[in-house]
């Protein structure tokens, strides 16, 4: 029970419940049955439970790969979204966000399902260094032991949609058939996209985050990283809607 209490009353004094419960009295009192279901809404958006929900449905249809599961092609693609690069006194180091991906390419590659390991060159406008994401991976796949001449690095890119652009541009026509690593959630949208380039796309789906815990209490309080974690599914699910109609 201490443990409970340990979680949960954080939750309780947290800005978002505290602005929730007002908000909710205050609409109550004077009648405004608008603003009651806009409170309302929010409360049921911030709990965990929905946001695993939403999560769940993303993720749907894929389940966690080992690589003798895969079969044998041409290029191993992972894409960008492992981490960004942070100013040091020594210089830039990159600093890991979500491994998942570049570790399931290394393994994929030591396990023989391809010759080639590309690197996608994820940089925003705002990152910073002069390096992609693909130049900082490059590095750390050699430290883990695979050769610099398997190791392909795209041009710097700012979206899936210019990924798929780049590995197309990066392979000839005869390998075109590649293993695609991303995360659980961005599969779906992914694997059309590069398959809008004429690619052969074998799915390796990575870095899954729908929560398969036990529902308790916690998961029905309202709270910033439930309302977090549901504007990241929600906008997923819009990416999904925008390629859709725009492919």
């Amino acid at each position: 029970m201490n443990i409970y209490l340990h979680k949960v009353l954080p939750l309780l004094i947290s800005p978002l419940f505290l602005f929730i419960v007002l908000v909710l009295v205050y609409s109550i009192r004077l009648r405004l049955k608008l603003l009651q279901f806009g409170v309302i809404t929010l409360s049921i958006l911030s709990t965990p439970a929905v946001a695993s929900w939403f999560w769940e449905k993303l993720e749907e249809g894929y389940t966690l790969k080992t690589p003798s599961e895969v079969v044998k092609s041409d290029a191993i693609v992972v894409l960008s979204g492992n981490g960004s690069p942070v100013k040091t006194e020594q210089g830039f180091i990159f600093q890991w966000r979500d491994p998942d991906r570049f570790f399931s390419g290394i393994d994929l590659f030591k396990a023989g399902k391809a010759t080639n390991l590309v690197f996608t060159g994820g940089k925003l406008p705002w990152d910073a260094g002069n390096q992609t994401e693909g130049d900082y991976l490059k590095d750390e796949a050699i430290a883990q032991g695979v050769p610099e001449k398997n190791i392909l690095v795209t041009r710097a890119v700012q979206n899936t949609a210019q990924e798929a652009a780049a590995v197309k541009a990066l392979l000839d026509d005869k390998n075109n058939k590649i293993i695609l690593v991303t995360s659980a959630f961005h599969m779906p949208r992914a694997t059309a996209l590069f398959e809008e380039k004429k690619l052969i796309v074998i799915p390796y789906p990575v870095d899954f985050k729908s929560n398969n815990e036990k529902r308790t209490i916690i998961s029905f309080i309202p709270s910033t990283d439930g309302l977090n974690t549901t504007y990241k599914a929600l906008r997923e699910f819009l990416g999904r809607l925008y390629y859709r109609i725009k492919i």
